[in-house]
């Protein structure tokens, strides 16, 4: 039978992985997809409202990730840390390659779209706003137990991170959309970088923790 804690650990996946789901839903496919047909209130409407709920979700996580540091060791929280890497990057995996077949995309579109995207500041910055997303009160609490004479100062480094995410959809990403909501242009390279800089970054963070849990 499982104890209080090892039901914390399982909450905490199923937490992280409805969030992600509903996280990608929202900002990978249905903006864009009522965008398209001129439904942009609506696309604004439904995120707002679909991110307040995953983000109220999630508000779960640092409280009971806090439990676990008290009660569990390093190694544990350590492989938790590398569980929500996986489970973050199929869900988006599977969302994306689901998306992409939804909306027709053609190789060629991809192609065209990387091209781009090698050198776009906005597509690095997001992959890179991407990886930390969703991700900080794990990466914080193991390095708060790493470093216990840190701890204190280590786990108050999430809303910096939130903070560097704000940034980049409030002042890069989001003025990029609106200029193309203006003109009555398509969205498909939006709708691209939005679905593989998600995807890129969260692939980034796996690589990050397997490493962590070899080299560690």
């Amino acid at each position: 039978m499982l104890d209080l804690a090892n039901w914390i650990l399982v909450s905490i996946v199923f937490i992280q992985g409805l969030v992600i789901y509903l996280d990608n839903q929202c900002n990978m496919f249905s903006f864009f997809n009522n965008a398209s047909v001129g439904n942009v209130a609506k696309a604004y409407t439904y995120r707002g409202q679909i991110l307040t709920i995953s983000r109220s979700i999630f508000f779960v996580v640092p409280p009971l990730l806090g439990y676990l540091i008290i009660n569990l060791d390093i190694d544990t929280i350590e492989k938790l840390t590398v569980i929500v890497a996986i489970t973050n990057f199929i869900i988006t995996l599977v969302q994306n390659l689901t998306y992409l077949k939804l909306k027709k995309i053609t190789i060629l579109e991809i192609q065209q779209a990387f091209h781009v995207f090698k050198f776009s500041f906005s597509f690095h910055l997001g992959w890179l706003a991407f990886f930390f997303f969703l991700t900080t009160p794990y990466l914080t609490n193991y390095l708060a137990l790493l470093f216990p004479n840190d701890g204190l100062w280590i786990v108050q480094l999430n809303p910096m991170f939130n903070a560097f995410l704000t940034f980049y959809i409030i002042w890069i990403f989001e003025p990029k959309v609106a200029k193309k909501l203006d003109s009555n242009h398509t969205f498909t390279l939006e709708f691209l970088e939005a679905n593989f800089s998600r995807l890129f970054g969260r692939f980034l963070f796996l690589i990050f923790c397997l490493l962590m849990l070899i080299l560690l």
